[in-house]
């Protein structure tokens, strides 16, 4: 037993040298590790650290860079003015295109119209009644009314559906009347549409429609023309294009047209009032036309054929001063573009002068 326990203790004995010095190599081989990692960064940092001459090589490359990047913008700058000249160059030569092609028609226009004019007959003008002559009296008709469908209106009596149907077939036949002075005084544009100026459509058609604002309004609303703009006058809006978009229309029912298109398109049997423009008239020592008094050559302005005073040429409800270029005349009375308007879309018509 004393035998066995001496081999055990120095079978220990080896094991415990052993072990130690298997901690000995391994930790030698650890710092022998770390000192070759230690020793390659100093090297890798020592390659790493820039010299002069890198650093003028990395400046002058990034010089380089930035004149490349500046004339790339130089380059794209310039195509961008090229192109926006060639765009500013086609949108001109297009509006000289429609400028002279108006002036190639304007010879021979006023000679169709007057054809045209003449192939109506008189009953060119030849307004229906209106079918709530009977029913409002001298009153103007409210809002509500004014938007009911000429169907609503005609059911109030006999005479008044007789006067509805007569009014929704006058203006279909106002709507083809429209269409064909179009297609008369017009151009074919880029896209083979049918255009007309304003302008020409106001001055040619005086004598053929009542109120050619109002009747584009409504063609527009039915989707037979189209223009910009909420409500056209002449002279401000004579550059406007017309443009036709139906060369036809079917004959609508009662159900199509309301009271306030049939107003909108008539004046009550009255002449519309000319828009905003300059007229021209020689004449001196005339009377005033509002006051009555001796107009002289340093105080006079002409509006609608009449002399009157630079002072008395004034808006008839806001009392604004008017001026030659900016007014509109309706029945030898004057306003301003501001209330012109206003009173034409609460009236529905050239008629609230009354």
């Amino acid at each position: 037993e004393e035998e066995e326990e001496e081999e055990k203790k120095k079978k220990e004995e080896t094991e415990e040298v052993a072990r130690q010095k298997t901690d000995l190599d391994r930790k030698q081989t650890r710092e022998s590790q770390e000192t070759g990692k230690r020793g390659r960064s100093t090297t890798v940092n020592k390659q790493r650290r820039p010299t002069k001459k890198s650093t003028t090589e990395e400046r002058q490359r990034k010089m380089t860079l930035a004149l490349e990047r500046q004339e790339q913008d130089m380059a794209r700058f310039k195509d961008e003015a090229r192109r926006k000249m060639e765009q500013e160059k086609r949108e001109q030569e297009y509006k000289n295109a429609v400028k002279q092609q108006e002036h190639r028609t304007r010879e021979t226009v006023g000679q169709k119209a007057r054809a045209a004019v003449e192939k109506l007959g008189t009953h060119t003008l030849n307004i229906p009644d209106d079918p709530l002559d009977d029913q409002v009296g001298d009153d103007e008709p409210n809002e509500k009314v004014m938007e009911r469908r000429l169907s609503v209106v005609a059911q109030r009596s006999t005479k008044s559906k007789e006067r509805a149907e007569a009014a929704t077939k006058w203006l279909d036949k106002q709507i083809r009347k429209l269409i064909e002075q179009v297609q008369l005084l017009g151009f074919k544009n880029n896209q083979g549409q049918t255009q007309a100026t304003f302008g020409v459509l106001f001055r040619e058609t005086d004598n053929i429609f009542e109120a050619i604002t109002g009747l584009l309004i409504t063609a527009r609303k039915h989707k037979v023309v189209l223009f910009e703009g909420d409500m056209l006058f002449q002279g401000r809006d004579d550059q406007v294009l017309i443009t036709l978009l139906k060369t036809e229309i079917t004959d609508s029912s009662l159900e199509t047209y309301t009271y306030r298109q049939f107003r909108a398109c008539s004046i009550s049997h009255k002449r519309k009032g000319k828009g905003f423009q300059a007229t021209s008239m020689q004449t001196s020592n005339a009377k005033c036309h509002a006051c009555g008094k001796t107009v002289y050559p340093m105080e006079f302005v002409s509006a609608n054929d009449l002399p009157m005073h630079k002072t008395c040429f004034r808006c008839t409800d806001c009392k604004c001063t008017l001026t030659p270029s900016n007014y509109a005349a309706l029945n030898n009375k004057f306003y301003c573009k501001t209330h012109y308007e206003s009173n034409y879309k609460k009236r529905g018509s050239y008629a609230f002068d009354e």
